[in-house]
Protein backbone atom coordinates (compact mmCIF):
# COMPACT_ATOMS: atom_id res chain seq x y z
CA UNK A 1 0.00 0.00 0.00
CA UNK A 2 2.76 2.57 0.94
CA UNK A 3 4.65 1.16 -1.89
CA UNK A 4 1.27 2.51 -4.36
CA UNK A 5 1.34 5.94 -2.36
CA UNK A 6 5.13 6.74 -3.34
CA UNK A 7 5.12 5.85 -6.84
CA UNK A 8 1.33 7.91 -7.26
CA UNK A 9 3.24 10.59 -5.60
CA UNK A 10 6.50 10.67 -7.96
CA UNK A 11 3.66 10.49 -10.57
CA UNK A 12 2.10 13.32 -9.82
CA UNK A 13 4.87 15.31 -8.77
CA UNK A 14 6.44 14.40 -12.27
CA UNK A 15 3.25 15.24 -14.10
CA UNK A 16 3.16 18.60 -12.26
CA UNK A 17 6.94 19.58 -13.25
CA UNK A 18 6.33 18.39 -16.91
CA UNK A 19 3.35 20.57 -17.17
CA UNK A 20 4.89 23.62 -15.72
CA UNK A 21 7.68 23.60 -17.51
CA UNK A 22 5.67 22.95 -20.84
CA UNK A 23 3.55 26.16 -19.85
CA UNK A 24 7.05 28.21 -19.61
CA UNK A 25 7.83 30.19 -22.06
CA UNK A 26 9.60 33.65 -23.33
CA UNK A 27 7.64 36.45 -25.94
CA UNK A 28 6.02 34.06 -28.42
CA UNK A 29 6.79 35.60 -31.70
CA UNK A 30 3.86 35.26 -34.52
CA UNK A 31 4.44 34.25 -38.16
CA UNK A 32 0.90 35.42 -39.20
CA UNK A 33 0.72 39.40 -38.69
CA UNK A 34 -2.33 41.62 -39.64
CA UNK A 35 0.03 44.18 -41.61
CA UNK A 36 2.67 43.65 -44.56
CA UNK A 37 6.42 44.84 -44.28
CA UNK A 38 7.48 46.55 -47.80
CA UNK A 39 10.75 47.89 -46.62
CA UNK A 40 13.21 47.80 -44.05
CA UNK A 41 15.97 49.87 -43.18
CA UNK A 42 18.51 51.47 -40.52
CA UNK A 43 21.33 53.17 -40.76
CA UNK A 44 24.10 55.08 -38.39
CA UNK A 45 24.36 58.60 -37.34
CA UNK A 46 26.80 60.93 -36.27
CA UNK A 47 25.47 64.43 -34.73
CA UNK A 48 27.23 67.97 -35.15
CA UNK A 49 27.68 67.84 -31.47
CA UNK A 50 31.12 66.15 -30.12
CA UNK A 51 29.93 62.45 -29.36
CA UNK A 52 26.63 62.45 -30.27
CA UNK A 53 25.96 59.07 -32.77
CA UNK A 54 22.97 56.79 -32.98
CA UNK A 55 20.78 54.72 -35.18
CA UNK A 56 17.60 54.71 -37.01
CA UNK A 57 15.65 51.98 -37.80
CA UNK A 58 12.51 52.19 -40.53
CA UNK A 59 9.81 49.91 -40.75
CA UNK A 60 7.18 50.41 -43.83
CA UNK A 61 4.46 48.33 -44.49
CA UNK A 62 0.54 48.01 -44.90
CA UNK A 63 -1.59 47.15 -42.33
CA UNK A 64 -4.92 44.34 -42.65
CA UNK A 65 -6.49 45.96 -40.06
CA UNK A 66 -7.45 49.51 -38.99
CA UNK A 67 -7.16 48.66 -35.21
CA UNK A 68 -3.28 47.92 -34.97
CA UNK A 69 -0.60 50.19 -33.24
CA UNK A 70 3.45 49.79 -33.25
CA UNK A 71 4.70 50.55 -29.77
CA UNK A 72 8.40 49.48 -29.61
CA UNK A 73 10.67 47.99 -31.94
CA UNK A 74 13.55 45.68 -29.95
CA UNK A 75 17.21 46.00 -32.20
CA UNK A 76 20.42 45.80 -31.76
CA UNK A 77 20.28 45.10 -28.31
CA UNK A 78 17.98 48.59 -27.46
CA UNK A 79 14.57 49.14 -26.85
CA UNK A 80 13.25 51.79 -29.69
CA UNK A 81 10.21 53.53 -28.79
CA UNK A 82 8.10 53.84 -32.35
CA UNK A 83 7.11 56.99 -34.16
CA UNK A 84 4.62 55.56 -36.42
CA UNK A 85 3.38 57.86 -39.93
CA UNK A 86 0.15 56.66 -41.57
CA UNK A 87 -0.12 57.69 -44.77
CA UNK A 88 -1.62 56.71 -48.45
CA UNK A 89 0.52 53.85 -49.12
CA UNK A 90 0.49 52.11 -45.54
CA UNK A 91 2.64 52.85 -42.15
CA UNK A 92 6.19 54.15 -41.69
CA UNK A 93 7.62 52.87 -38.49
CA UNK A 94 10.81 55.12 -36.75
CA UNK A 95 12.88 54.36 -34.43
CA UNK A 96 15.61 56.20 -33.33
CA UNK A 97 18.34 55.50 -30.65
CA UNK A 98 21.11 58.49 -29.75
CA UNK A 99 23.50 58.39 -27.18
CA UNK A 100 26.09 61.60 -26.47
CA UNK A 101 29.49 61.23 -24.87
CA UNK A 102 29.36 63.48 -21.67
CA UNK A 103 32.88 63.58 -21.56
CA UNK A 104 36.65 62.17 -21.77
CA UNK A 105 38.10 59.34 -19.67
CA UNK A 106 41.06 60.60 -17.34
CA UNK A 107 43.88 58.26 -18.57
CA UNK A 108 47.11 58.08 -16.45
CA UNK A 109 49.85 55.74 -15.32
CA UNK A 110 48.89 55.40 -12.06
CA UNK A 111 45.75 54.68 -10.96
CA UNK A 112 44.85 57.15 -8.63
CA UNK A 113 45.22 59.55 -11.63
CA UNK A 114 42.09 58.26 -13.24
CA UNK A 115 39.77 59.09 -10.00
CA UNK A 116 36.46 60.50 -10.57
CA UNK A 117 36.16 58.39 -14.38
CA UNK A 118 32.92 56.53 -14.67
CA UNK A 119 32.65 53.29 -15.76
CA UNK A 120 31.15 52.88 -18.90
CA UNK A 121 27.57 51.74 -19.26
CA UNK A 122 26.41 48.53 -20.27
CA UNK A 123 24.11 47.99 -22.93
CA UNK A 124 20.54 46.99 -22.10
CA UNK A 125 19.59 43.46 -22.33
CA UNK A 126 16.40 42.94 -24.42
CA UNK A 127 14.16 39.79 -23.88
CA UNK A 128 15.34 38.33 -27.41
CA UNK A 129 18.38 37.16 -29.04
CA UNK A 130 18.75 39.24 -32.41
CA UNK A 131 21.09 39.00 -34.78
CA UNK A 132 22.48 42.59 -35.91
CA UNK A 133 20.28 43.03 -39.05
CA UNK A 134 17.22 41.52 -37.15
CA UNK A 135 14.57 43.17 -35.07
CA UNK A 136 11.62 42.34 -33.12
CA UNK A 137 8.66 44.43 -33.59
CA UNK A 138 6.14 44.88 -30.35
CA UNK A 139 2.40 45.73 -32.00
CA UNK A 140 -1.17 45.80 -29.88
CA UNK A 141 -4.22 44.23 -31.63
CA UNK A 142 -7.11 45.71 -29.50
CA UNK A 143 -4.86 46.03 -26.41
CA UNK A 144 -3.28 43.09 -26.72
CA UNK A 145 0.68 42.57 -27.10
CA UNK A 146 2.19 40.49 -30.18
CA UNK A 147 5.65 40.04 -31.32
CA UNK A 148 6.99 40.07 -35.12
CA UNK A 149 10.88 39.25 -35.84
CA UNK A 150 11.75 41.23 -38.79
CA UNK A 151 14.91 39.45 -40.60
CA UNK A 152 17.21 40.96 -43.30
CA UNK A 153 17.25 44.58 -42.61
CA UNK A 154 19.09 46.86 -44.92
CA UNK A 155 22.14 48.68 -43.85
CA UNK A 156 22.34 52.03 -45.13
CA UNK A 157 25.38 54.42 -45.20
CA UNK A 158 26.18 56.34 -42.08
CA UNK A 159 24.72 59.60 -42.18
CA UNK A 160 26.74 62.94 -40.84
CA UNK A 161 24.34 65.84 -39.29
CA UNK A 162 25.80 69.11 -38.88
Amino acid sequence: MMKQINKLGIYSITLILVLSITNCKTQNVNEKVPFTITEKTYFYWVGGKKGSTGTKIIIKGVPKTTNINFPTIFFQNHEYKVATEINNNGFVLIGNFSELMKKDFNMHRDAAGEYGNEPPKTKTNIPFELEKNEAVLVYSVNGRNFYYKITEIKQLETVNYP
